[in-house]
């Protein structure tokens, strides 16, 4: 049994729950192999929403989402089986997918400021995340921190959808290192952040991010929202950071013109 009294109890205390050795090697072995395929598709422009940014050794896949539809296996994984049946334990009620990404943080490629996902989930205003990670997730790869306060609800942010700078510096702030086969849930209210990948290997990871049934399904809408929005206000904030999310709060660099597009989707 994944979800006992412990692991609600942690849950409901922090607002986030690690679960270690969820998915079995062949398991994790045919994520890789998906996540991999992704890959490939962001380097031909199809099918799914892709985003680059710049590194020091060059121009790199940073995000690959909305692509639920396209994976068969992915597709599965999202929308049967394990992750919800964890998201229903936690949520009393099945959960709807809301939206689906991954992150590839490859050798040098940008962490994330602290925030809170809520900032920039709109239709619904409470939203869990699973994180499946494909690569060991360590501190020099630029895993995820934490900090209490999901409780608090939506806390002070500044124009950049990110936590203010006040904010931040007050919060207790824990890393978490996971491996390849582990699961992290997150409430859309708990505070987080990551560094840039110092390592010399990627730090791949799915984000599956889920709301209520009961709330009704947003995924289609939230796309086109977020399509619509980026094609009106380009792809990067401020010819500084990649436009990777609603909310500037990723801390990668545009890829330079001579190099390529921000981003690309094959729909």
């Amino acid at each position: 049994m994944l979800i006992d009294d412990t692991s609600l109890t942690d849950w409901r205390r922090d607002g986030w729950l690690h679960l270690p050795r969820v998915f079995d090697v062949h398991d994790v072995e045919r994520l890789r192999a998906a996540v991999e395929e992704l890959a490939s598709w962001a380097e031909v422009g199809a099918p799914g929403l892709h985003h680059f940014e710049q590194t020091d050794g060059g121009p790199v896949v940073a995000r690959s989402e909305h692509f639920a539809d396209e994976h068969d296996h992915l597709g599965s994984v999202l929308r049967s089986g394990l992750v919800p049946g964890v998201l229903e334990a936690l949520l009393d009620e099945p959960a709807v997918l809301f939206k689906e990404k991954v992150n590839y943080k490859y050798p040098g490629g940008g962490g994330f400021a602290p925030h809170q996902d809520a900032a920039a989930y709109r239709f619904v205003d409470h939203h869990v995340s699973v994180m499946i990670p494909i690569d060991p997730a360590t501190i020099e790869s630029g895993c995820l921190w934490f900090a209490p306060g999901y409780e608090a609800g939506q806390l002070d942010t500044d124009a950049r959808g990110r936590l203010t700078d006040e904010v931040a510096a007050s919060l207790d702030w824990r890393s978490l290192e996971v491996d390849p086969g582990d699961i992290v849930v997150f409430d859309s209210y708990a505070p987080h952040r990551s560094d840039t990948n110092r390592s010399s290997r990627p730090r791949r990871a799915l984000y599956l991010t889920y709301n209520r049934a009961s709330l009704g399904d947003h995924r289609d809408r939230y796309y086109a929202d977020k399509l619509a929005e980026f094609d009106s206000a380009g792809h990067d904030f401020d010819g500084e950071r990649v436009r990777i999310s609603i909310s500037d709060d990723f801390l990668g660099r545009p890829v330079v013109e001579a190099a390529g597009t921000g981003a690309t989707d094959g729909r």
